[in-house]
């Protein structure tokens, strides 16, 4: 199994643990200054109004986000390359 299709079986394994946030919102895998991260969607994807936002913004700390792994960006792109082949 190449290093590439081990990082992708991690990201699937935590997404596939924790497909929710506490908050009802689900969690995506987010790559961001080298790490993936899985993220509750209502972080990374705020929608709705401005007091949405704000609100979103001020419970941060109660949603998800948890380091997957470790990803520098020279490898992402072969991650990138992997899956598109499959």
């Amino acid at each position: 199994m190449s290093h590439a299709t081990q990082i992708i079986d991690l990201i699937e394994r935590a997404s596939d643990a924790r497909p929710y946030c506490t908050c009802g919102s689900h969690t995506t895998p987010v790559w961001r200054d080298g790490v993936v991260w899985l993220e509750c969607a209502s972080i990374t994807e705020p929608e709705g109004s401005a007091i949405r936002r704000i609100f979103t913004a001020m419970t941060g700390p109660w949603h998800v986000h948890h380091r997957i792994v470790e990803v520098p960006a020279d490898e992402s792109a072969g991650i990138d390359a992997e899956r598109e082949a499959a």
